[in-house]
């Protein structure tokens, strides 16, 4: 017993050790976004928007980026009267060419690109048989090669000073793909791949990079994601699971959970309510959990309704959405530049 004893505290000292080093290493990574210059891709709206504003509090020079220029113009001028400094460049990342000078803009304004948050994305929701090919390439073009574009211009200026943040915000459907959402899970896996592998590369260089993985996060989003085959009822479901409070968290507490790990230059965080202990049950019983969203699917709406084409939220009303179970996330849409509706390409 004696001897179990002493390896059982050996152990616990060993671990306390290896973890106050591990915070010793975090602290010593640590920076102040005061005065840095950041690019938000995706900055005109939801989670980008709630980043640029708790970015510009925090004293940072924000270049924001998008398609639309009027959501660019709003987001900017709401940022600016926040009292920031910022820019804003329309900007497509699938194109090498636009995101190049998109990068010589920001530099030119503020001198350098210190962090970098990649944020842009597309969501569509409906059963397999709804999507095409098209569908999975316009999702890989944005999460994972908009991203690498992104990453490839800014790369000269960090590495020319020794130091760099990048920051990729993929999803918890990048780590377990969601039915119903196929192409926006296999390019959010292909986004945490190549995340993580950047983090391997560049960790030496003194430039770290962050992988985000958020659960539901209530940004407003559901109005302009894209729905096939019955799009109302997915609209629904969709809707209404984004604004349940033990289920989607707040835009504005995943943007704080991600601003700290990117101080601390952490490799991968898992953002989510600290109340939604269905995240955490995930990542202890991954088995159990496919086989529970296989379950789930079965309640999910079968291919039908308008088939392969294509609606957005706004276009897929009903009387369950919006309605007082969506009342959180049509709030936050009105809250994060979520109302101008948004054709589709």
């Amino acid at each position: 017993m004696k001897t179990l004893t002493k390896l059982a505290l050996l152990a616990g000292g060993a671990t306390a050790a290896a973890m106050a080093a591990k915070q010793a290493i975090r602290n010593e990574r640590w920076f102040s976004f005061a005065g840095k210059s950041v690019l938000i891709t995706g900055g005109s709206r939801g989670l980008g928007l709630v980043l640029a504003r708790q970015l510009i509090d925090q004293g940072a020079r924000v270049t924001i980026t998008a398609r639309t220029e009027a959501d660019l113009e709003a987001a900017r001028e709401e940022l600016e009267q926040r009292g920031g400094e910022v820019l804003s460049v329309p900007c497509d990342v699938r194109d090498q060419d636009q995101v190049q000078k998109l990068v010589e803009k920001a530099q030119e304004r503020f001198g350098t690109i210190d962090v970098l948050f990649n944020v842009a994305g597309i969501i569509e929701v409906g059963p397999l048989d709804t999507m095409t090919r098209e569908d999975f390439q316009k999702s890989m073009d944005t999460h994972c090669w908009g991203a690498l574009n992104t990453v490839r211009a800014v790369l000269p200026i960090m590495r020319q000073r020794g130091w760099g943040r990048i920051v990729n915000v993929a999803s918890l459907g990048g780590k377990r793909s969601v039915p119903h959402m196929l192409p926006y899970c296999t390019s959010k896996f292909a986004l945490v791949g190549l995340s993580n592998g950047l983090r391997t590369e560049l960790a030496e260089e003194n430039i770290f990079v962050t992988t985000i993985c958020p659960s539901l996060m209530r940004t407003g989003s559901p109005r302009n994601a894209i729905f096939k085959g019955q799009h109302r009822k997915e609209y629904t479901w969709f809707s209404i699971g984004d604004s349940l409070p033990m289920v989607a968290m707040p835009a504005e507490e995943a943007a704080r959970q991600i601003l700290r790990a990117c101080q601390y230059g952490d490799a991968e965080k898992i953002v989510r309510n600290p109340g939604n202990v269905g995240v955490m049950l995930q990542q202890m019983f991954s088995g159990v959990t496919r086989d529970l969203l296989t379950v789930a699917n079965r309640y999910l709406p079968e291919p039908g309704g308008i088939g392969q084409q294509a609606a957005r939220g706004y276009e897929s009303e009903s009387s369950w959405a919006p309605s007082l179970l969506t009342l959180f996330t049509q709030k936050a849409a009105r809250r994060n530049n979520e109302m101008r509706p948004h054709p589709i390409e």
